[in-house]
Order: C-alpha cells, then structure tokens, then sequence
C-alpha cells in the first residue's frame, strides 16, 4: 500500500513537472530560432528583392500571445549588430494571429515566424502562403520542419539551421551553398 502510495505521488508531481520542462524547452528553441532565423534571412540570395518601402518586412505570426511574439521579436533584433539591417536594409517588425495572411497578399514580409505552435490547418495556410509567395517561414517547434515548414533549427549535439529541401524548392529560394556547409537537410 505505502509503495502504490508513493508511486502516485511521484507520477503526480511529475504530471505537473512534466509540462513545465516542455514549455521551458520550447521556450529556449524558440529564443535560439530567433537567433537562427536572422541567418536564414541573410542566406537568401534574393532578399534585396523582397523589400517593402526599402524595408524588410518580417511578420511574427502568434496564436493568441501576442506578447510571446513581441518578446521573440525583440530577441531578433537584438542580435541585430549592424543597427537592425539584413543587407543594408532595415527591419520592420509585424505581428498578426491571421492564418489567412489577408493583410499580407500584397504587402509580402521577406521572412514569417512562428511565435507559436500553430494547428495543423494554419501550418498547412502558412506553408502554402511560403511557397506562393517564395517567403522564408521558420518555425522553431519540433516537427514543423517535418511537417513542411521552409526552416527551423536542429538541437543535436549542437544548434544548427534545419532545412527542408522539397518546401525551399517549391518557394523557389535560393540560399547561399556556404549556409548549407552548417545546416542540417531534411529530404
């Protein structure tokens, strides 16, 4: 009795543990995916051609935290050593909830990123949206690059940008061959 006692009580705690750790580690991907995602953005050979106003637009794309999205915006800027420009061109920071990207059909962002995980019916709009609109999507959550998201990162022995070959070739992005020297492939 005092051993099934004891064993409820850990598989208890660990029931309320076991969530923390999860957010707590999708939480630091996400913060080394904004990171990453500034050097997916400079590996696309075409992303001059992607401004907006002499601007790259960036869109953050959240559920329903936006503040999660402007936290995660600021860790990518924050890396910004060269004043917030990717090529010379400043960055402009969006936010929306919209799956539908209706606000963006003719205001297209140079990159999208996703502040969190998304259903499976908007990463299946997003990625759509990606490849008819040759826009960057990165997502920092396992499985998205599996899932056909464009990028994301691989935590390995060590953090890398992760890549999803058939999605880049169906956005019809091109990315630097040096990027490819450090980035894992998924086939």
């Amino acid at each position: 009795m005092r051993v099934r006692r004891f064993v409820a009580a850990i598989l208890s705690a660990l029931a309320v543990v076991v969530p923390i750790v999860a957010d707590d580690l999708a939480d630091v991907r996400a913060q080394a995916g904004a990171r990453l995602f500034r050097a997916f953005l400079s590996a696309d050979i075409d992303v001059e051609k992607k401004a907006v106003d002499n601007q790259l637009l960036i869109l953050f794309l959240y559920v329903d935290d936006k503040n999660r999205a402007a936290s995660l915006a600021s860790h990518f800027l924050g890396e910004a050593k060269d004043g917030g420009t990717i090529r010379g061109l400043p960055l402009s920071v969006a936010y929306s909830s919209d799956a539908t990207m209706a606000g963006y059909k003719t205001k297209v962002p140079a990159g999208i990123f996703l502040a969190q995980p998304p259903n499976d019916a908007t990463r299946r709009a997003v990625i759509r949206y990606g490849i008819e609109h040759h826009v960057i999507v990165y997502s920092p959550f396992e499985g998205d690059v599996e899932s056909g998201i464009l990028g994301g990162l691989s935590v390995e022995a060590q953090v890398r940008p992760y890549v999803n070959l058939s999605t880049l070739s169906a956005s019809n992005i091109s990315l630097k061959p040096l990027f490819f020297k450090v980035t894992k492939v998924y086939r």
